[in-house]
């Protein structure tokens, strides 16, 4: 924390300030697990919350930036008409509503409150995506790979809010959601597009890239369902575990020999 805060300070890159904010409550959520695990006291629960929620809330400010930022950037040059919008009152107070479901289901994650606020929260962050313009993405990965990432959050929002009042639906769905989900979706998308700018390579992915993804969405929603659906439950769940070693092998296979090597400019010189 001493460190990035320093980096934040002498950069005055103030706007990467909550990071270090995520960084304390990472410690904060790490200290939570170790005590349970020492058995000083039941805070696991505590703990694995408060990091879920984390990874969530930085997922709705840093993804809440740079998706519709390299959306817009790829749509000018394509002479689109149709832009993200630009963050506003809206995008402000979704982050708001998430930030107050996520401290409620922190506390108190069965009760109707973290339900109620859960709800309004996934409504707001379904709204703030359809502002970005997803559906003009369909031919480049590299965004809708984002887009697609980011969409596991309102669906795990609605599903966790749904749970506090609809028996018999497992809460679990919504928490695979955000995490086989939003958090693995999101990271892979975000891995591809970050080896390739910082590698001098062309920002535009393929097959291999876009099948990672595919399978890495397909072991999201395969994780999800199988708590719903009981039945087929452990089909599913080879599935999941299945196209989730593929999707990160195929990124391996693509991404790790550009990682090895110099970048294109380099071999000139």
């Amino acid at each position: 924390m001493a460190i990035v805060a320093r980096e934040i300070v002498a950069g005055g890159n103030w706007r990467n300030l909550p990071v270090t904010a995520a960084l304390a409550a990472f410690l904060a959520a790490n200290v939570l697990m170790h005590v349970d695990a020492i058995g000083v006291a039941a805070t696991g629960g505590i703990g694995q919350r408060l990091g879920i929620a984390t990874v969530v809330l930085l997922i709705n400010l840093i993804g809440g930036r740079i998706i519709p930022s390299f959306t817009r950037n790829w749509l000018v040059k394509r002479g689109a008409t149709r832009l993200p919008a630009g963050f506003d009152w809206f995008d402000r107070g979704s982050l708001a509503a998430v930030t107050a479901a996520l401290l409620a289901w922190i506390a108190a994650p069965e009760s109707v409150l973290a339900g109620a606020l859960m709800i309004v929260a996934a409504v707001g962050c379904a709204l703030r995506l359809g502002r970005w313009q997803g559906g003009q993405t369909r031919s480049e990965t590299l965004l809708w790979s984002l887009h697609l990432g980011f969409a596991w959050v309102p669906l795990g929002l609605a599903v966790l809010g749904a749970a506090a009042f609809v028996p018999g639906l497992p809460a679990v769905a919504g928490l695979h959601a955000l995490t086989a989900g939003a958090m693995a979706d999101m990271t892979l998308a975000v891995m591809t597009r970050a080896t390739l700018g910082h590698s001098g390579r062309t920002l535009t992915a393929d097959r291999w890239t876009a099948g990672a993804c595919g399978l890495a969405a397909l072991a999201a929603a395969s994780r999800v369902a199988a708590p719903i659906v009981g039945a087929a439950a452990d089909t599913l769940l080879w599935t999941a575990a299945l196209a989730w070693c593929a999707a990160f092998f195929l990124f391996l296979a693509r991404y790790g020999p550009i990682l090895l090597t110099p970048a294109p400019e380099s071999r000139s010189h």
